[in-house]
């Protein structure tokens, strides 16, 4: 009698084991961005390259990731989410000062002020960071960069696949109509283009 009141023992603890692992919560995919950010700002890269797809990963540079994440700004926030079958985008924002998004980008603050308000579309340095300021807007003496993250859905849950910066919502002050988009995070670093789920 001991024998099968052991062995439904083991049954029942071997169930509730299973049962646990599968019970574990599936992150969305807005969670799976704060969960980056967080380790972003932690500087816990290597958890950070977690949350990548290996095609991303692969593509960057070794070490490049800060670099790269870091043209979001500080005080990164999640704003809203759009999930089509195995794709997903997430919004963020991310808020710099005028002085601070201008070093970034190599420029003194008197520049960037002109290129975000009354930008001179022929001139070649304007040209060639207009994909970044698209994502950009002046308020005051803060710059708000809005960037779109796609993710796709995996056997490891949501990954993170590439993020461009997007165009914030229209307010006084902001770039103009509509500079060149681009599709990586930083030209030339990731020539993957999330055009399907791998």
């Amino acid at each position: 009698m001991s024998r099968y009141i052991s062995t439904y023992a083991l049954i029942f603890t071997l169930g509730s084991v299973i049962a646990c692992t599968q019970a574990a919560p599936v992150q969305a995919p807005d969670q799976v961005v704060k969960t980056f950010i967080a380790a972003t700002e932690k500087g816990d890269w290597g958890t950070a390259d977690g949350y990548l797809t290996e095609r991303f990963s692969n593509a960057l540079r070794p070490g490049s990731l800060p670099s790269i994440w870091g043209t979001v700004g500080e005080n990164v926030q999640v704003r809203n989410q759009e999930v089509t079958g195995k794709t997903a985008y997430v919004w963020v924002e991310g808020t710099d000062s005028l002085e601070d998004a201008a070093q970034r980008l190599g420029l003194d603050p008197l520049t960037l002020r002109k290129y975000l308000t009354q930008p001179d579309l022929a001139d070649p340095t304007y040209q060639q960071l207009a994909p970044q300021l698209v994502g950009m807007r002046l308020e005051g003496e803060t710059v708000t960069s809005r960037v779109k993250i796609t993710l796709y859905q995996q056997d490891r849950g949501w990954r993170i696949e590439v993020w461009q910066p997007d165009k914030p919502p229209a307010a006084s002050g902001s770039q103009p109509e509509k500079p060149e988009e681009t599709e990586a995070a930083d030209p030339g670093e990731n020539s993957a283009s999330p055009t399907e789920n791998p």
